[in-house]
């Protein structure tokens, strides 16, 4: 297999983004890249981009002859939700300390969904803000982040009847650079996802859970709330486990175009957020960290420890975590990254993250491809430092069966210097538990449905198949042996571990094993 790193990278891309570079660019940089997932923003004007794009992925991966899965692309889409943005009439603007500057609020939905760069219609500092109940909190001595702390500003006054279009006078109180286009924090401006605004409740009445591999799921005020979002995509009465909270395990998984739901990832981007984490935990597939909002609640210096804890209790439980911040912002601008931003990224990864974040300003800006190449580069060098230092974990108490079969195949897989660990599983399930314990050694999942497949492909040194037969596990045996020859470059006398979960000769469930296998 190629050299890759173990970490995944995802790639965000806006409407406006498709529209302005074209679909094809933006799927050529991803192919050219093997850039592992696209993240976008869901909305009814993004749909035709978001099928156009998943269309030109698969087409150029195709035409260069991709045989295994690195082709599958999974996407992560979100819901538009109530968000605030900076729009500026002409170039960007420099606030100095102290100063004073007019702001006008306006309510556009169409604006915030499709992340439109447009500048301001008047000489103000506008904000958009997506809905009208976003405005009703602002008062005297509301704080106003700008680009997650950028600028910090402070509201000296509000008019009576304050609405949409009206100004408001504000103290620059941390001074900098204003750029259009950028996120507005306050804890005066809404960010629930409840009730929902007419454009999301459209959303959950149609196919976006078919296109959709994860569902990011933000402003969530309650277990109630996120139950509701779950039933509106799975439906009311939809069958979950422990093992499989958005997945359930029927007939159908092993259909390979079987369309099945999307796994739930819960955006923790605030104190509130972070706090209900505990109770939501069951009901969510992973965990989707916002640092840069979640550093607007939270002092900048407890982040790096709650990213650690939050890694290490998702790798605990086998639940994905995906972190993201201003991974690399600087290269909007710049050729090179910082060093702080290098560190950043590689202690991320060092951390046990499934995947990082690169956010639409840099996969959009001019030096996109650099980037790619830059955040690759770095990743595998770090992990390479990484896996020299790795070593076998000790497991004091075995929580289940499942846990013992995993941690065997991985204590196996060291000792007899194999190739890759592959595991055949249904769900995923088997995948997640093997990705979790952090193995440096490649896992290659084989399943049945190309859903789930993609869904794999996410997960930190998994790479993910479909296998297209189902057979009794002598008969898997020799077709996967056939696939890591054909797609993975596997040569005679190589060996790997074989895990499965679920699968064995003598029941089709509730049983497991490993094994060490040779190629013939």
């Amino acid at each position: 297999m190629d050299k890759k790193s173990k970490a995944k990278l995802i790639w965000t891309v806006t409407n406006n983004g498709c529209d302005k570079l074209g679909v094809e660019n933006i799927a050529a940089v991803i192919t050219q890249n093997r850039l592992d997932a696209v993240r976008m923003s869901y909305s009814s004007s993004a749909l035709p981009n978001i099928i156009k794009l998943r269309l030109e992925i698969s087409k150029q991966l195709a035409s260069e002859d991709v045989q295994h899965s690195e082709g599958q692309v999974p996407f992560l889409l979100s819901f538009i939700g109530r968000r605030s943005i900076l729009s500026l009439h002409g170039a960007p603007i420099e606030v100095a300390d102290g100063s004073e500057i007019d702001i006008t609020f306006i309510v556009d939905f169409n604006f915030c969904a499709s992340l439109r760069p447009v500048t301001s219609t008047t000489k103000n500092v506008e904000i958009i803000v997506s809905s009208e109940d976003q405005l009703t909190n602002i008062k005297e001595g509301s704080k106003i982040s700008v680009s997650y702390g950028a600028v910090e500003l402070k509201v000296l006054d509000v008019p009576k009847n304050f609405k949409s279009g009206m100004t408001l006078r504000c103290l620059v109180e941390n001074g900098g650079m204003l750029l259009s286009g950028v996120d507005v924090h306050s804890p005066s401006m809404s960010r629930d996802l409840f009730p929902l605004l007419p454009e999301d409740e459209r959303t959950l009445q149609t196919g976006f859970s078919s296109l959709a591999d994860y569902v990011i799921v933000d402003g969530i005020k309650s277990e109630n709330e996120l139950l509701a979002i779950k039933a509106g995509i799975l439906g009311e009465n939809a069958p979950f486990s422990e093992r499989h909270p958005s997945i359930p395990i029927s007939k159908s998984i092993h259909e390979v175009e079987a369309i099945l739901p999307p796994r739930f990832l819960l955006k923790v981007d605030s104190k509130r957020s972070l706090d209900l984490l505990p109770t939501l935990m069951k009901h969510i597939d992973g965990v989707f960290l916002s640092r840069s909002e979640l550093g607007i609640d939270e002092h900048p210096h407890n982040l790096p420890i709650i990213q650690k804890e939050l890694i290490a209790r998702c790798n605990k439980l086998s639940k994905t975590v995906i972190v993201a911040s201003e991974l690399m912002h600087s290269m909007y601008v710049n050729a090179n990254p910082t060093r702080a931003e290098v560190s950043d990224m590689a202690n991320a990864a060092a951390d046990g993250a499934d995947a990082l974040v690169l956010s639409h300003e840099v996969t959009e800006g001019p030096n996109a491809s650099l980037v790619a190449q830059v955040t690759l580069e770095t990743l595998v060098n770090s992990e390479a430092w990484f896996e020299k230092k790795w070593h076998p974990f000790e497991m004091n108490e075995i929580p289940s069966d499942d846990d013992a079969v995993t941690y065997g195949a991985i204590r196996i897989a060291q000792q007899a210097n194999v190739k890759a660990i592959v595991c055949f599983t249904e769900g995923g399930y088997t995948a997640m538990k093997l990705s979790s314990m952090r193995t440096p050694t490649e896992i290659i999942a084989i399943t049945c449905n190309k859903k789930i497949m993609r869904q794999m492909n996410l997960l930190r040194s998994v790479t993910a198949v479909v296998l297209e037969s189902r057979s009794q596990v002598e008969r898997i045996l020799s077709e996967i042996k056939e696939i890591l020859v054909k797609s993975f470059n596997f040569k005679k006398g190589e060996k790997f571990v074989f895990v499965s979960l679920t699968a064995s000769s003598v029941s089709e469930r509730n049983s497991n094993l490993f094994t060490v296998q040779e190629i013939d």
